[in-house]
């Protein structure tokens, strides 16, 4: 594990902030939990070690930021609907979702 929660807990209010321009913040957060070896398949087939943040979303769903352990960056975003959104960096610095 290369990254500790209260970082990836920290990492995770800028990313929401900057995908949802402040409308969630810290207090959406539910849980953050550490998977070793995940099997993911999107954006690309591939295991590897992953912050999972549990984030309290419209009328009590739940919406899920995966974040590599290994980079500290976002991986992609599952909203309460299963649609999964990829996350880049733009060169403001500011998270965004892949068009």
């Amino acid at each position: 594990m290369k990254n500790t929660e209260d970082k990836i807990r920290e990492k995770s209010i800028k990313i929401l902030n900057d995908l949802t321009e402040g409308v969630y913040n810290k207090d959406n957060i539910i849980n953050v939990n550490f998977h070793e070896k995940e099997k993911l398949s999107f954006p690309n087939e591939n295991i590897i070690d992953t912050w999972v943040i549990s984030i309290k979303s419209l009328f009590d769903n739940r919406d899920f930021l995966f974040i590599s352990d290994e980079t500290g960056e976002p991986i992609y975003y599952h909203n309460f609907n299963f649609i999964k959104t990829e996350i880049i960096k733009n060169n403001d610095g500011i998270y965004e979702y892949k068009r």
